[in-house]
């Protein structure tokens, strides 16, 4: 088990330069498979666009954020509840102040990606996961104490999760 402390998280800025992310974790190599990574968004303004990437998003903190898809429809994202669309989509994003997101991207036919979100009152045993990532509260985890957006990488089956607060639980394949 391998800690990602959110203070060591790189920030990186955009792909239409609009903001900044702050990567957590990628695949190896040139070609990324997969990526997390917690991105500020302060603005409305259009995503950025990654064509042949699957995204997840997954509003950590702020109110809402609304997103405008292809053909008009909107997504409104609430705390807590992951939102998957493809990246190539025209995505406009409008926040109601400033929202903090969690994303997984994934390249489409090499890898592939499933987030849950688990609130987390007391005591715990969480399975089936790569990362375990702290979205919101204080939780200890084997004995480390936990904040948000701090990531486990590859913890062990029936680790032991204790404290209050909401985790992602992300399945790479």
């Amino acid at each position: 088990m391998r800690v990602l402390r959110r203070a060591d998280h790189r920030r990186v800025l955009w792909k239409n330069g609009l903001g900044h992310t702050y990567e957590v974790a990628r695949s190896a190599g040139a070609d990324v498979d997969w990526r997390l990574s917690f991105a500020v968004v302060e603005r409305p303004g259009p995503f950025s666009s990654f064509p042949g990437i699957d995204r997840i998003i997954t509003l950590v903190a702020g109110r809402q954020l609304a997103l405008t898809m292809p053909g008009g429809e909107v997504q409104v994202l609430r705390p807590f509840e992951p939102f998957a669309f493809p990246g190539e989509a025209e995505v406009q994003g409008e926040p109601s102040g400033s929202t903090i997101n969690f994303n997984v991207m994934t390249r489409r036919g090499r890898a592939a990606a499933a987030v849950a979100c688990q609130r987390i009152a007391g005591e715990q045993n969480l399975q089936g996961a790569d990362f375990l990532v702290v979205l919101d509260g204080s939780l200890t985890v084997d004995g480390v104490v936990l904040g948000p957006r701090d990531v486990v990488c590859d913890p062990p089956d029936g680790l032991t999760v204790a404290g209050a607060g909401v985790v992602a639980l992300v399945r790479i394949t």
